[in-house]
């Protein structure tokens, strides 16, 4: 369970719409002056290199951040998300989640971030040393699902979630269902956000599994959002051909955002599409 590292699928097309998704959301918390907690239950190193051996093997970011970084769009979303990822970029690093968050908060403002990775933990450490100094953010090396049950509600009642795990094992979709839930049932008005890989018959057992996932968060009778975004043909000759979000208690006006951007970023990149379901929409 601890052989996956973020490095390799760093900057790509499964980053865009997270991190697209993620930045909508914190900022719309930004509207309002009152405080808020986010939580990113698997944070990885923090940061990547995109010029090391493990980010070229693949050159998974040239499906990614490679095609929005010198693109122009009418998009605010996916201006925003080009502009925070530009100064990176020129150092040939792309951020993560935890520094997308953590260059986002202002004074009255928290991060908890979780890695179980011994030597992610290490990297990510040092990858927000600037924001953890004042304890404005934190870094736990502990289980993301089971920290974030152990952590919420926030002091503030409002905040946002990002659950990504690496769903090695089955039983981490299963998991997931149970962190959330829980979660819900500690934060009510919560805003979480679940990524998920879209698997092909190749993917074999879990296959069908990402689906059955998001349908029993669905079935948890909150208003519910996914956004999916479709890279190539839905062929047996690839094994994830697209990931989405399931975004539960969504912020107001996040289709319209994510779905711009995505209609724009699908404009530059090749056989892709994306699309927009909501449930139990109030």
């Amino acid at each position: 369970m601890l052989s996956y590292k973020h490095i390799f699928h760093a900057g790509n097309h499964a980053d865009v719409i997270k991190h697209l998704c993620w930045l909508s959301v914190i900022t719309y918390l930004k509207n309002k002056d009152k405080p808020f907690t986010l939580f990113d239950t698997h944070a990885g190193a923090g940061q990547y290199a995109l010029d090391s051996e493990h980010a070229q093997k693949n050159s998974e970011f040239k499906t990614g951040i490679s095609t929005v970084i010198d693109s122009k769009f009418s998009s605010s979303l996916l201006q925003h998300y080009q502009d925070v990822c530009s100064g990176y970029w020129r150092q040939n690093l792309y951020p993560g989640s935890p520094l997308l968050a953590a260059n986002a908060l202002r004074s009255q403002d928290t991060l908890q971030v979780m890695e179980l990775h011994p030597n992610e933990v290490v990297n990510l450490r040092q990858a927000l040393k600037p924001y953890t100094h004042n304890r404005q953010a934190q870094v736990h090396h502990r289980d993301g699902l089971e920290g974030l049950q152990g952590l919420v509600p926030p002091a503030s009642k409002r905040g946002a979630v990002l659950i990504d795990p690496p769903y090695e094992q089955k039983q981490e979709y299963n998991a997931v269902v149970s962190c959330v839930t829980t979660t819900l049932a500690k934060w009510r008005n919560a805003q979480i956000i679940i990524w998920f890989p879209l698997l092909t018959e190749r993917a074999r057992d879990k296959t069908g599994l990402s689906e059955q996932m998001v349908s029993d968060i669905v079935d948890l009778g909150f208003e519910t959002l996914t956004v999916e975004l479709l890279i190539g043909q839905k062929t047996s000759d690839v094994g994830m051909y697209g990931s989405g979000v399931c975004v539960v208690n969504p912020s107001w006006n996040l289709d319209q955002q994510l779905g711009q951007a995505l209609d724009e970023f699908c404009q530059i990149a090749a056989s892709s599409s994306s699309r927009v379901h909501w449930f139990n929409k109030q």
